[in-house]
């Protein structure tokens, strides 16, 4: 007989009532349970790739960097395939994770093909093996550039990129840096009325810090901003400079990154010793077309992914997909190197992942009888992920995302030039947040979209039950009472009667009166949770005005939010009744979801109490978006949550256990 002290049986009970705990609310991801099947390969929010040959075989793999939350890590994606000069698009194993990351991880390769990883301030030894978990600092100051812009709004710095480069062929191994300058930009709530950005733009800029010791014992002198065309060198934003010989003339050219989604070549038109740029051109691919990548924050490294002696480019995007952008070797017109266009790396088909800030809802999509998922994402897609095992099956078996079209083509919301309270750098963001129910009551499933804009739309199902086919997007109106409300801060008025409201804040359709029609709840323009009541009026539906009849138990309606500009917004929630008392609760992002639970309906008024989050781990790092599903049938819902990382987290209902 196994005989314990005192104090050994005190912690083992402890730690068996941890373990339990844990496992009771736990948030898993949701796999694909599909074996064969390949999706495009990605990470969390942020991707920012270090193509090599990892494990010493002769192919090349790919490291990734992402420091997100909940993803933060160094992955490393092991090519399975074999030799890309035979298959540049091979498929990779899933990125077991290597370390912990930090921002701003970017290689440099010599010569010699060996590789040196770099952060601001830092150099990462044997990164292939141990990722960051072997540093030496730099003798530079890691934020040694100053901003000089004095908006009192936002970051003042964010991108600040590292990279080894023997920019003046002396033999010696210089540093590059380059700087994303947000001091002028500032933040958000800067338009005209017009729609004009009235802060100043966003700068990139590139430093080179000559080194004028040696490669192994570096002394590096003052910074010196690069130029192009007798001026300061510049993109909108995170430059990601790679030099190298792109026209064949023997000097280092130079393409670069941005914030957005584009590339510029700045042709060196002095020589190797002494470069000397040309003014920046945006790069074209091979139709002709502006070379630009799907999503923004891009992460361009030049590499010869396909060896056939030019620098490709492999890019990550924010989303965590990363994709190869070949060089074909041949000039244009104007001697500037021409790219295909992006083509998005595939893997061996994990966890489910909908882009970044996902947005699921569980719904039976497809009418065959078990629940599928439909998403939004920071792209502004809808992407339909379809349950293959078929009703009541706990752990299903999932396909590959499908972008949902309406109107014939794929649906994208983007906010365009002007149309992110945050600016012009949010161009290429759509945060499509949704909801989907039978909205026009015809017996088939509806989507109600809300995104950047804060237009919230429907996209009306005009196919069948089993072939959804969405219509091109149209207004929500409602039935206002006086003049059609915006937010304050907004630049552009609403049209007629439309629903204009918080950006990034989803709308709940549910019949909260039980009247036989679908209601609407979600914040109004001041961050208020309000009640949009259906009604028929001459044999149509309408949505009647707002009342803010959402209260907590000191009868005060629920404020969600009262931020203004980019703060607004962001308040995702759905409708449940996750403890099975009859009445409808709320979920509501939070570090995981808080539950908000109807206590009573009194005086016309639903009382509601946040009873705290589901679970004690913390996946939040944007929102997260909460949904319900019942995979197994036992009519109990269970917490999905779409995360930061572009992942569905799972947890099934305490109330199964009982």
């Amino acid at each position: 007989m196994t005989r314990y002290t005192s104090s050994l049986r005190t912690s083992l009970c402890a730690l068996f009532a941890a373990t339990s705990f844990s496992a009771a609310s736990a948030l898993d991801r949701l796999e694909y349970h599909n074996p064969g099947l390949t999706v495009d390969l990605g990470v969390g929010l942020w991707a920012w790739p270090v193509p090599c040959d990892a494990d010493g075989d002769g192919d090349y793999d790919l490291i990734v960097s992402c420091p997100d939350k909940p993803y933060n890590g160094i992955y490393v994606f092991e090519n399975v395939t074999g030799d890309t000069a035979k298959d540049k698009m091979p498929v990779f194993k899933p990125g077991p994770r290597l370390s912990k990351t930090v921002t701003y991880v970017m290689p440099s390769y010599a010569k010699d093909g060996s590789m040196r990883v770099l952060n601001p301030g830092f150099e990462y030894l044997n990164f292939t093996k141990t990722g960051i978990d072997e540093k030496v600092k730099l003798p530079v100051e890691a934020k040694f550039h100053k901003p000089q812009g004095k908006q009192p709004k936002g970051p003042k710095m964010r991108h600040n990129q590292w990279r080894y480069e023997d920019y003046d062929s002396d033999g010696v191994t210089d540093l590059i840096v380059a700087v994303e300058d947000w001091s002028y930009y500032g933040w958000d709530d800067a338009w005209n009325a017009e729609g004009k950005w009235m802060n100043g733009p966003l700068h990139g800029w590139v430093y080179f810090i000559k080194n004028t010791g040696t490669t192994e014992k570096p002394v590096y002198a003052e910074p010196k901003f690069i130029e192009a065309d007798g001026k300061r060198l510049e993109t909108f934003g995170c430059p990601s400079p790679n030099f190298g010989d792109y026209d064949g003339d023997g000097d280092l050219d130079l393409i670069c990154g941005e914030f957005l989604d584009k590339f510029t070549y700045f042709e060196n038109i002095g020589t190797r010793k002494e470069p000397k740029y040309a003014q920046g051109t945006l790069m074209k691919d091979t139709e002709g077309k502006t070379l630009a990548m799907d999503l923004e924050m891009i992460v361009p490294v030049a590499f010869d992914w396909d060896k056939d002696g030019d620098l490709d480019l492999i890019v990550g995007d924010e989303d965590g997909r990363v994709a190869f952008v070949e060089n074909t070797g041949k000039l244009s017109d104007k001697r500037m190197p021409v790219f295909k266009a992006p083509a998005y790396f595939q893997q061996q088909a994990e966890t489910l992942k909908c882009g970044a800030l996902a947005t699921p809802v569980g719904f039976d999509w497809d009418g065959d009888g078990d629940m599928d998922i439909v998403s939004g994402n920071t792209a502004g897609y809808i992407e339909f992920f379809e349950n293959l095992s078929g009703p009541n099956v706990a752990v299903p078996k999932w396909a590959a995302p499908k972008r949902l079209e309406a109107g014939g083509k794929v649906f994208r919301i983007l906010a365009g030039p002007n149309g992110s309270i945050q600016g012009p750098a949010e161009a290429k963001w759509g945060y499509t947040t949704l909801n989907v129910a039978d909205w026009d009551a015809d017996g088939l499933p509806d989507i109600l979209v809300n995104g950047i804009w804060g237009k919230v739309e429907l996209l009306k199902n005009i196919g069948t039950r089993t072939e959804p086919k969405l219509a091109a997007p149209q207004a929500i109106e409602v039935e206002w009472e006086g003049a059609t409300p915006k937010p304050a801060w907004m630049w552009w008025n609403p049209k007629g009667k439309e629903l204009v409201t918080q950006w990034r804040t989803t709308p709940a359709v549910y019949d909260f009166n039980k009247d036989g029609l679908v209601d609407l709840a979600m914040l109004d323009q001041e961050g208020y949770l309000v009640f949009f009541e259906r009604a028929k009026v001459d044999g149509k539906l309408v949505l009647k005005a707002p009342r803010r009849v959402f209260v907590d138990e000191t009868g005060k309606p629920l404020q969600l939010n009262a931020k203004t500009a980019g703060g607004s917004g962001r308040r995702k929630l759905c409708v449940t009744d996750w403890d099975g008392d009859g009445k409808f609760d709320f979920l509501l992002n939070s570090s995981n979801a808080d539950f908000l639970n109807q206590v009573e309906e009194k005086d016309g008024k639903w009382v509601m109490k946040n009873a705290g989050t589901l679970a004690e781990r913390n996946i939040e790092g944007h929102d997260v978006s909460p949904t319900v599903v019942d995979f197994d049938g036992d009519k109990i819902p269970d917490f999905l949550g779409g995360a930061e990382d572009g992942r569905f987290y799972f947890m099934k209902n305490p109330r199964a256990a009982k």
